[in-house]
């Protein structure tokens, strides 16, 4: 994959210069959202910092000689996904009443959100081992949609999930994800969500 990343020069000195933004970048490979977000937490918080960043495969070269390499078949995609989420609301969502913790209302900035679920996505990308008890902990602590009151394994679990029920983005997100995987953070009209697709 490659990366590219625009942002302020102010955050280009906290990340540690050029060599300290790629290093941000390597460590979080097709997670822009999460990138950016890294990149920017760095900054001194009085700075107005802004980070833009994008990842993209480059087609392979073409070889001079011999026969193009044939098509492969393309994998039929599924019509639906298992996920487990942990949502978190922010001031400019649709409802901000967090019915999981009676009913208060959430006042945290979108970008205080995305904080706290980089903290969480490199808590549990950090020890796969344990990314089950990891991803359920952090649900029933932090989620705030009612899934997060199952119990065990189930905490955050949104089970089958068909294209079209949930919106545009999270669909983009759960959708392209492999069994295990965990997306990058996934904005919607509920909240910022982080999603694990387990089947």
């Amino acid at each position: 994959h490659q990366g590219l990343a625009f942002m302020r020069r102010s955050v280009l000195g906290s990340a540690g210069g050029v060599e300290g933004a790629a290093d941000a970048l390597r460590k979080r490979p097709c997670r822009p959202r999460q990138a950016a977000g890294a990149l920017v937490d760095a900054a001194p918080p009085e700075g107005g910092a802004a980070a833009i960043v994008t990842f993209f495969d480059l087609p392979e070269p073409a070889s001079a000689s011999g026969p193009p390499p044939a098509k492969r078949a393309k994998a039929a995609e599924p019509t639906q996904v298992r996920i487990r989420h942990i949502l978190l609301k922010h001031k400019d969502c649709k409802n901000r009443v967090d019915k999981a913790r009676g009913g208060k209302v959430v006042t945290r900035s979108r970008a205080e959100a995305e904080r706290i679920l980089r903290k969480v996505l490199e808590e549990c990308e950090s020890d796969p081992k344990r990314r089950s008890a990891l991803f359920g902990q952090r649900c029933r602590e932090l989620s705030e949609c009612t899934t997060c009151l199952r119990g065990g394994d189930l905490a955050g679990d949104l089970a089958w999930v068909a294209k079209g029920k949930m919106g545009a983005n999270f669909d983009e997100a759960a959708f392209a994800l492999h069994v295990g995987q965990l997306s990058d953070l996934v904005d919607t009209d509920a909240g910022v969500h982080l999603l694990w697709r387990t089947a």
